[in-house]
């Protein structure tokens, strides 16, 4: 089975008070990745970041058949999960999503969407639930990565994950529970060989509480898999990848990260 968990983010420049369309980001799309029609693909999360406050707005033919969707107020450069649930908003595979956002008048605002997908073609990440590792777990610690967002707003810029040490034992498994960030980004989260080169991310909000077990949080809020993995010998492809609203943000981001023990096998 292919479980994907992917985020999208798209930008818009300048979009003051009107409700502008937003574009895909290098890495991103806003067409719902294809599918069986008979395997969910779930809309979990949503969110917006720009430096004055704004909304953000989901609309296709497929949503809600009102004229603008799904929407939500949001502060100013606070970048923070929105939706709640269960239940979550199901997806239809190859529809086109319309991303729109207000801002500021001389800025760029950037949405993000986050979707599940139960059996992904071409795709297979490794995902667990925080109930797979909880008795597989030899130590957790916090790994540092030095990270600088894209100088295109909205575009993933990628780390990898070994550019200020590395903490890693050979051919050991590490879970990604969660992150903190010591400046606000947009998204932050990882992509490599271990999650088939897909974009698994949350929102960069400085506050840990909300961010330290984010993905074991998830998982626990959605019933899905929700936390990645990744082994130590793909640590030379794997990257931290990070997304702004503002160009070339730099953050030092620590993860948060369980090594499984040596026995483990996902």
């Amino acid at each position: 089975m292919g479980l994907a968990l992917i985020t999208d983010v798209a930008a818009a420049s300048n979009p003051s008070s009107s409700v502008t369309a937003a574009t895909a980001g290098a890495g991103s799309s806003l067409t719902v990745r294809n599918s069986s029609l008979t395997s969910p693909v779930t809309l979990l999360d949503m969110w917006r970041k720009g430096a004055t406050a704004g909304i953000v707005q989901l609309v296709s033919p497929k949503l809600v058949p009102i004229s603008h969707g799904i929407q939500y107020a949001c502060p100013a450069a606070l970048a923070d999960f929105l939706f709640g649930g269960p239940p979550y908003q199901p997806l239809t595979p190859q529809d086109i999503l319309q991303l729109s956002l207000t801002g500021g008048g001389s800025e760029t605002d950037l949405g993000v969407i986050q979707s599940y997908y139960q059996d992904l073609p071409g795709v297979s990440m490794t995902l667990k639930m925080p109930g797979d590792i909880a008795g597989q777990t030899e130590f957790m610690f916090g790994w540092e990565v030095n990270t600088t967002a894209s100088a295109t707003e909205g575009d993933q810029a990628s780390t990898v994950i070994t550019n200020l040490y590395d903490g890693s034992t050979a051919n050991r498994w590490y879970a990604v529970l969660g992150y903190t960030v010591d400046a606000a980004l947009a998204t932050v989260g990882i992509s490599g060989i271990d999650t088939s080169a897909s974009y698994i991310a949350g929102p960069g909000d400085t506050d840990r509480f909300k961010t330290r077990n984010y993905f074991a949080d998830l998982s626990m809020r959605t019933g899905m898999p929700c936390i990645p993995l990744w082994n130590a010998a793909n640590k030379s492809n794997t990257n931290v990848v990070t997304t702004d609203s503002a160009a070339s943000t730099t953050a030092n981001v620590t993860l948060v990260l369980a090594q499984l023990v040596a026995s483990y096998n996902p």
